[in-house]
């Protein structure tokens, strides 16, 4: 290794170029980290130094520069002299303060000085070389084909090259460098010209790195898995990537046979970080991918934290297992194929608006995530991977759907149940194994298997998982000892639910978005009708006789809670029902029910609120709930009065009576 020299941006970017090689991740600095790096320059006084960490560089040896087609442009710089470099570690700090350099820079014009230099020698220094109209080259950016190298000189450096013309691809990685720049550029529109040279001046000469070149003996793949990883941890996947590369290097097959696998675990994983990256408000992450796809892939095991990661880099995907023949190269590239194949699935799965499933598809896979998908994602990404036919998929989310509303909200099962056997299934389903003796796993055999842990079937001694007194105990114990039904986990899903079916049977526009609805505070969305400070004499009325014990069961009871299409003013609330049904706001506009969503339009159709309607509306909900999930309330089992919590608490008579006129 070099000396153990202290060095400036100055010094290291004397007379050499830099490039992130394949193996490593891109760029992956947000907020936090930008935020530390521009308090510590800022803080950092005229005088002083500060120590930036370690950066790790392997000189690239002329001959392989030479003969390859990566570096065929920039070949004109080291007839200049100048040397090239791998970065092995410290890439964010590095690329954060070419990032820093460069917005700086654009705040200058052409030929006006910085810091006793005129711009373009300053980018001539960090930035990028050009000799007439025939050469432009990078100092320091990542290699050929990596997604982020385009969009790095164009969208960053605002240089034209020789594919500038196309749209460079959008991944994670990406959006972390715009937005990189885009903080930047923020910081330094606020600033005049003194402080931006005092700034630059800093960054340049007094951030001091340790600059080591590793010897030629060591291996730059195992050094960058063991390099103690500074500012942001590699994630599992990272680490991945830069082991199979490796794994490759030991492969006994033909070198082009090498490279050709090498570039496809490039491709592979710049279609990964398109994918994970594709909708830009709603970033998938990459370990939990890698996690999912593990447990379709591999065999799942529940007895092992981190049981993924240790099994890919730790058992699987190891040097020991290539150099023994025990992994070689069509594991590799299966394996490799499988992710590329998969990631896309795992996209629709969150992001279904971009596929081509039909309308009930999509609308079945928004269901289920508004819901919670649980153990569900690996099945459903080895469906998608396997079946062609829509009408088995959609069967399929729907039996999920009901296998999550019924076994987590209503029966209140631990949410780990049964997700080690979906997990198995998941695999079997993209392999095709046998599980029932008859013939291969496929789609309907697995959407069976989820009904029958539902309901079990009557002619075995199975009885299935849904088990409706679970959730009258769980429902009467919330409202023996907190809020009733305004506690259940599964309300807002159900009132969400209950709308969309008022809505079918309106035949008219949707009202409320899941996405407004489900970004707003619960008090700002679920209302109680019968309000809970309930002072005026309207309700005194309405609700006279009646002991503090019971009305508090009223007042969570299903049928007194209402979805709202918008917040309400918090002081409206607790005004009598005629005015919440209908008034005029201060500019005279007719407000309340009666024209908010399908929910609060039913209730607007009552022409009182009492105990009478809140347990009529409570039926009504019970029976949607049944017809919707597919289960029956039966009497001599359970009563539809315990499950609105008013066991004991009011005249059967009334319960009766409410029954008969539903």
């Amino acid at each position: 290794m070099s000396d153990n020299k202290l060095q400036s941006l100055t010094e290291i970017f004397n007379q050499k170029v830099f490039r992130i090689p394949d193996f490593q991740r891109g760029y992956s600095w947000g907020n936090d980290q930008l935020t530390d790096f521009w308090d510590d320059l800022n803080n950092l006084k005229d005088d002083r130094i500060h120590y930036t960490g370690l950066i790790t560089v392997k000189p690239i040896k002329s001959g392989d520069i030479a003969n390859s087609e990566k570096w065929q442009e920039d070949l004109w710089l080291f007839d200049k002299g100048m040397k090239a470099y791998y970065l092995i570690d410290g890439q964010q700090r590095l690329t954060t303060s070419i990032i820093f350099i460069n917005c700086l820079l654009e705040c200058f014009s052409t030929g006006e000085g910085i810091n006793f230099d005129s711009r373009e020698s300053w980018q001539g220094k960090f930035l990028f070389q050009q000799y007439g109209d025939h050469y432009k080259s990078f100092i320091f950016g990542y290699e050929k084909d990596n997604p982020s190298d385009e969009f790095f000189k164009t969208r960053i450096l605002n240089q034209k090259t020789s594919t500038s013309d196309k749209v460079p691809e959008q991944t994670l990685y990406t959006a972390n460098l715009q937005y990189a720049k885009e903080f930047f550029s923020k910081k330094f529109s606020k600033l005049d010209k003194t402080q931006l040279q005092n700034l630059f001046k800093k960054l340049v000469n007094k951030l001091k790195f340790n600059f080591y070149e590793i010897d030629d003996e060591l291996d730059e793949y195992v050094t960058f898995e063991t390099m103690n990883n500074r500012g942001k941890s590699l994630s599992n996947l990272e680490l991945l990537k830069n082991r199979l590369i490796y794994l490759t290097t030991l492969l006994s097959d033909d070198q082009s046979l090498k490279d050709r696998l090498r570039k496809d675990i490039n491709e592979t994983w710049k279609t990964i970080y398109e994918y994970l990256g594709k909708n830009k408000f709603n970033p998938l992450d990459d370990d939990v991918f890698l996690y999912n796809h593990w447990i379709m892939y591999f065999k799942y095991d529940r007895s092992i934290a981190d049981a993924s990661a240790r099994y890919l880099l730790h058992d699987k995907f190891t040097p020991k297992n290539t150099i023994n023949n025990k992994i070689g190269f069509q594991d590799i590239k299966r394996y490799v194929d499988s992710l590329a194949e998969s990631v896309r699935s795992y996209f629709f799965i969150f992001n279904v608006q971009y596929s081509h499933f039909n309308g009930e598809v999509k609308e079945w896979m928004q269901k289920l995530n508004r819901l919670s998908l649980g153990a569900f994602v690996p099945l459903i990404m080895a469906a998608l991977c396997k079946e062609t036919n829509q009408d088995n998929i959609l069967k399929l989310l729907k039996t999920a759907e009901r296998f999550q509303f019924l076994i987590f909200r209503l029966s209140q099962r631990q949410s780990n149940t049964k997700n080690s056997h979906f997990f198995r299934l998941s695999n079997m389903l993209y392999f095709g194994h046998d599980y029932w003796g008859n013939g291969p796993t496929d789609v309907s055999k697995v959407t069976g298997d989820i009904s029958w842990h539902i309901d079990g079937w009557k002619d075995e001694d199975y009885i299935g998982l849904f088990d409706l007194t679970r959730f009258q105990t769980y429902i009467n114990e919330l409202g023996q000892k907190s809020e009733g039904y305004y506690s259940w986990n599964g309300l807002r899903y159900f009132l969400y639910e209950y709308e969309l079916h008022l809505q079918t049977k309106a035949n008219n526009n949707q009202k409320v978005s899941w996405t407004d609805f489900n970004s707003r505070k619960k008090e700002d969305t679920i209302e109680h009708i019968y309000p809970q400070t309930a002072n005026l004499q309207c309700w005194v009325e309405a609700f006279k006789g009646i002991g503090k014990k019971q009305r508090h069961i009223y007042l969570h009871s299903l049928g007194n809670l209402v979805l709202l299409a918008k917040s309400k003013n918090s002081s409206l609330q607790n005004k009598c029902f005629d005015f919440k049904k209908s008034h005029d706001d201060d500019s005279g506009e007719l407000q309340g029910f009666h024209n908010g969503s399908y929910s609060e339009i039913q209730v607007a159709s009552y022409a009182n609120w009492t105990p009478t309607e809140i347990i009529e509306r409570g039926l009504k909900m019970l029976k949607f709930m049944e017809e919707r999930w597919s289960f029956e309330v039966i009497d001599w089992e359970i009563t539809k009065e315990s499950l609105l919590n008013f066991k004991n608490e009011i005249a059967p008579a009334i319960i009766e009576s409410e029954k008969e006129s539903i």
